[in-house]
């Protein structure tokens, strides 16, 4: 009788185990698949194209003028003021100007002002021969920045093929007339006739590709005016303060690349 419930306990033992396993839920083994968690697979990541930078390239053959280049301080200006102007070539003699190329007929100047306590500017422009053909009084309404002047309206325009002399200077001293303390920037400019291929390209172009083409060929002025027009148009576009980041530092002048741009209204100016 005794080894009779000895093997009922002994069965039993075995059997429970079985039974117990039977009701209690399997736990999968784990796994290195993190879909097993409800995780979504993480997707590769995609990275953005580097964008090209915008270059400007400088006319390999210039006229150039037998003259200083404009780039001074004066009374009322503590640094030094200058066109933004590519470098004159490396071969150049110290006294010579390039003369740089535009297709426009009234083309936009650009000066840079470091500072400056001036309340008006002076913009003037001679022909070849020195006969003056334009001279505007402008007020300034900024104290430094890249200031900018677009030849007006009721200007008959610049012939092609011919070369003009124009010069920036500050008035420090506008009440007494004392010119000698005045800073002075200023260069030489030629309109060109564009190429019937560019002009093609130039019809059918939008602003941010005519800036291209204008930098691919070497025309400075129309680079730097379509340029700063898309700016004013689109202040939070930083893919346009880039572009002109970069044109400005391909040619060597990313010193000036964060000074703001202050156009120089004409419609306000007293003519002399």
């Amino acid at each position: 009788m005794l080894n009779k419930n000895l093997l009922l306990i002994t069965l039993g033992l075995i059997l429970i185990p079985d039974l117990l396993l039977g009701t209690i839920p399997t736990i999968a083994a784990p796994t290195n698949s993190i879909a097993q968690f409800g995780i979504p697979r993480s997707t590769p990541r995609l990275f953005p194209r580097r964008r090209s930078l915008l270059k400007f390239k400088v006319p390999g053959i210039r006229g150039s003028r037998n003259l200083e280049a404009g780039a001074a301080r004066g009374k009322c200006s503590p640094q030094d003021i200058s066109g933004v102007l590519p470098p004159k070539p490396p071969k150049s003699a110290a006294n010579q100007v390039p003369v740089e190329l535009t297709v426009s007929d009234r083309p936009t100047f650009f000066v840079n002002v470091p500072q400056t306590s001036a309340q008006q500017a002076e913009f003037l422009l001679r022909d070849e021969n020195g006969e003056e053909l334009l001279d505007k009084t402008l007020p300034i309404t900024a104290s430094s920045g890249i200031m900018s002047y677009t030849l007006p309206t009721d200007f008959s325009g610049l012939a092609v093929g011919k070369k003009y002399q124009w010069r920036f200077s500050l008035l420090c001293d506008s009440t007494n007339g004392d010119r000698s303390g005045d800073p002075i920037a200023s260069g030489w400019i030629e309109r060109v006739e564009v190429p019937p291929t560019v002009a093609s390209k130039l019809q059918t172009a939008t602003p941010k590709q005519r800036v291209i083409i204008y930098a691919e060929n070497g025309y400075w002025h129309d680079t730097l005016k379509t340029l700063a027009d898309l700016r004013a148009a689109h202040p939070n576009d930083l893919t346009l303060v880039r572009d002109w980041d970069d044109i400005l530092r391909s040619v060597g002048l990313e010193a000036m690349s964060k000074q703001p741009l202050v156009p120089l209204n004409p419609t306000t100016a007293a003519s002399q």
